[in-house]
């Protein structure tokens, strides 16, 4: 987290955070990933007119979406394409060992992308990426952070449209990036989870157009919030037969 190593734990309603090197800077940096900006009080209002989350969104009072550096954002989700977490993980941590500034002990940040444009593609095969190592280089080598700050500036139709035009990048990458590295609340990324959820509780099927325009409608410009609410439930009920929500 911006060259941090940042370690946060809870205690009743208190958050405490450890960050090396620490110093100024980091009390906005955390509120910044934990996006304090949100009025989730006004965002489950919102989302509790729809009678399939209505019942269950005080289960998951203290969920929010995290805002994450874009750059690394759009790596980590291209290299995500096809791959389980620890793969994802493996993978993330090897680029910053190699390529990133060590911030303690041997853990490193992620690679800028000044860096990464100097990475061979026969450095970045040797990453145990596969053939994500052609995204992550030409990734590097189409973006700087001037087009960064661009992308920024738009809007989220725009905006993903955009990224779509990147190497690797499809629909659902371009969601997740919107959503987690652009703070595009907009944006509801759609997996197979997703797809569960939507037909499970809306009777929702079809591609991947057709299930975003369904969520663009249902939950508008709170979707990207409904979608981590469905993730989570999704996930729960996978694992523990539980779930808060249920058709209407």
């Amino acid at each position: 987290m911006d060259g941090q190593l940042v370690t946060l734990s809870q205690s009743g309603s208190k958050l405490f955070v450890e960050a090396v090197p620490g110093g100024r800077g980091v009390r906005e940096l955390v509120e910044t990933h934990l996006r304090k900006w949100d009025d989730v009080e006004n965002v489950r209002k919102s989302l509790s007119k729809d009678p399939v989350l209505a019942p269950g969104l005080d289960r998951f009072s203290g969920l929010r979406i995290v805002k994450l550096e874009e750059w690394e954002c759009l790596c980590s989700f291209a290299l995500a394409t096809y791959a389980n977490i620890p793969r994802i993980s493996k993978m993330i941590e090897t680029l910053a060992s190699r390529f990133g500034k060590k911030i303690t002990g041997n853990i490193h940040a992620f690679p800028t992308i000044e860096r990464m444009k100097r990475a061979s593609m026969a450095e970045l095969s040797g990453c145990g990426l596969g053939y994500r190592a052609r995204y992550i280089h030409d990734l590097s080598q189409v973006l700087d952070r001037d087009r960064i700050e661009s992308l920024k500036r738009l809007g989220y139709e725009d905006l993903r449209s955009e990224l779509m035009e990147l190497p690797g990048v499809g629909d659902k990458v371009a969601d997740c990036v919107a959503l987690f590295g652009f703070g595009k609340l907009e944006a509801f990324p759609i997996d197979v989870w997703m797809m569960r959820a939507l037909e499970r509780l809306y009777g929702q099927t079809g591609n991947y157009g057709k299930l975003r325009a369904f969520a663009h409608a249902r939950f508008g410009p709170c979707a990207g919030y409904a979608q981590e609410y469905l993730y989570f439930n999704e996930r729960a009920r996978a694992s523990k037969g539980a779930c808060a929500f249920s058709k209407r």
